[in-house]
């Protein structure tokens, strides 16, 4: 691994996040990995994290699996998502219990999230507590405009007319304690008004890129970009946007 780049991170994150408390992850390493080849993936995790722990800050990783059915195991039952949250699931962090929107957390204050509701974007989920702690959103080689489940807390939260509240029958469990069932998501319509749509993030993005609180080094292009958003300035940026515009997240689709 470059020691160049582990340099460049820190610093970034030592000038960006320091005031900052708690930091949500959207990792794509396919950028990382062509630039330094070889290079160990492992590794690179291990010093990312550790770059972010010794800077004070606990550490959201996304486990989802999208278990909509049947069990969830939060030991057993793996996650589809990028590297750091297969890394993660390795080393068995700890994981909060919603079968669809699960998430890994390692830091000092992970307390904060062992009480969570069973609503993946309503009250007491870990987005909810995202938005009352100082917290980052930090994608590394995933550019924003490629997404961020940040959109759907919002749509949540402005009770979006294209999406849904749906309770999933999956049986959660922690080793083999039963831990409960009927979690829920504001999941989206099929069709809005007659016709299909998918979600959208490149419209938002575009405006947000132009707001000071939207902080990036490196390349989109090539996926190897470090950007920092203020979780509560962009959360309140984006209800703005979709008061103004009720289709700012969607887009329609043949």
């Amino acid at each position: 691994m470059d020691k160049k780049f582990i340099k460049k991170f820190n610093l970034f994150v030592k000038r960006k996040l320091k005031t900052y408390n708690l930091v949500y992850l959207t990792c794509d390493f396919r950028g990382f990995f062509k630039k330094y080849y070889p290079i160990n993936g492992d590794h690179f995790c291990d010093q990312l994290i550790s770059c972010l722990l010794k800077n004070k800050l606990t550490v959201i990783i996304p486990g989802y699996s999208y278990t909509s059915s049947g069990k969830f195991c939060l030991d057993n039952t793996n996650t589809n998502l990028s590297y750091i949250s297969k890394w993660a699931f390795k080393k068995k962090l700890y994981r909060t219990s919603h079968p669809i929107f699960s998430v890994f957390i390692i830091g000092k204050k992970k307390r904060i999230f062992s009480k969570l509701g069973k609503h993946a974007f309503g009250k007491k989920s870990f987005w909810e507590k995202l938005l009352k702690n100082k917290s980052s959103l930090l994608h590394i080689g995933r550019p924003f405009n490629l997404g961020n489940t940040i959109i759907h807390f919002v749509e949540n939260n402005v009770k979006a007319e294209y999406r849904f509240h749906k309770i999933f029958p999956t049986r959660v469990f922690k080793g083999k304690r039963y831990i409960g069932s009927n979690y829920s998501a504001f999941v989206q319509k099929r069709k809005f008004r007659g016709k299909k749509i998918d979600t959208d993030t490149k419209k938002i993005s575009t405006m947000i890129e132009k707001k000071n609180f939207y902080k990036k080094i490196g390349s989109d292009e090539n996926f190897t970009n470090i950007t920092h958003l203020d979780f509560y300035k962009t959360y309140n940026f984006m209800r703005e946007a979709y008061n103004k515009n009720k289709k700012i997240f969607i887009k329609e689709v043949e």
